[in-house]
């Protein structure tokens, strides 16, 4: 028996529990799918990670190069840049979700542990996915008030201490060049930040790897060669935003 019909003077009718929503609530409902949603909404933060890794570089361009790039994202795009915060935070709450959804699953499946670890098929990045998630969470809100609401340090101007978004350069621009400066040359702040880059890489590192095989993309064949890139990718990622810490560390990058 057909299970739709097409009303000539209506829409199309559905049987109860065979249209498009209840395919997709089945769907994502569903181990595999949210699995999928995983791999695709972690996809999406590497990518933001790999262009905001690639900004912050500008810092080595001096003063005006990453000023002039941070005046362009808050002045001249518009109010694209809050459509993209906007996404970009629905795609990190959805992955969060979904991983702890993912994870708590497993638990009940299994309220018994393993008697035997194997730890060559399990290596600590795998095994630490949820806590270097959470902690990866805490330092982007530390992040965000440190950097983004200047509420975490303030810099000292002239022995005054003014907040971070009070900073401006010559031209009248928000000093971001200054207020990287300001931050990573206070060592817990720099500590603080290399710790987290290194739980990023043990996320990363197994998470892309994890990521295209859940997505099909490589076969049992091609494990190593998904390990080799996950590894790669979280390396260029972390090693990016460490080189900024050590080189405002260090005096290479200078108020």
């Amino acid at each position: 028996m057909s299970t739709a019909a097409i009303n000539p003077k209506g829409v199309r009718q559905y049987a109860a529990g065979t249209g498009p929503s209840a395919w997709n609530t089945a769907y994502l409902g569903s181990s595999v799918g949210q699995k999928i949603l995983v791999a695709l909404t972690g996809a999406g933060l590497v990518t933001f990670l790999v262009f905001h890794m690639i900004g912050n570089l500008k810092m080595f361009g001096g003063r005006d190069s990453i000023n002039a790039y941070a005046s362009f994202l808050k002045h001249d795009i518009g109010a694209f840049i809050w459509i993209a915060r906007g996404g970009l935070l629905a795609i990190f709450v959805t992955h969060l979700f979904l991983a702890i959804r993912l994870h708590l699953r497993a638990k009940a499946a299994r309220p018994v542990g393993y008697q035997m670890m194997r730890t060559a098929q399990a290596r600590t990045a795998s095994r630490s996915m949820l806590l270097t998630g959470l902690v990866i969470l805490a330092f982007t809100a530390f992040h965000l008030a440190h950097y983004t609401f200047g509420l975490a340090h303030g810099a000292e101007v002239n022995g005054t201490t003014i907040n971070y978004m009070d900073l401006r350069d010559a031209e009248g621009r928000h000093d971001v060049y200054a207020m990287v400066i300001a931050g990573f040359t206070t060592w817990w702040i720099s500590a603080l930040y290399l710790v987290a880059q290194v739980l990023l890489y043990l996320h990363l590192s197994h998470g892309i790897a994890s990521s295209l095989r859940t997505l099909g993309l490589v076969g049992r064949r091609f494990e190593r060669a998904a390990w080799i890139l996950g590894n790669a990718v979280a390396a260029v990622i972390v090693l990016g935003n460490i080189a900024i810490v050590v080189a405002v560390w260090s005096g290479y990058l200078k108020p």
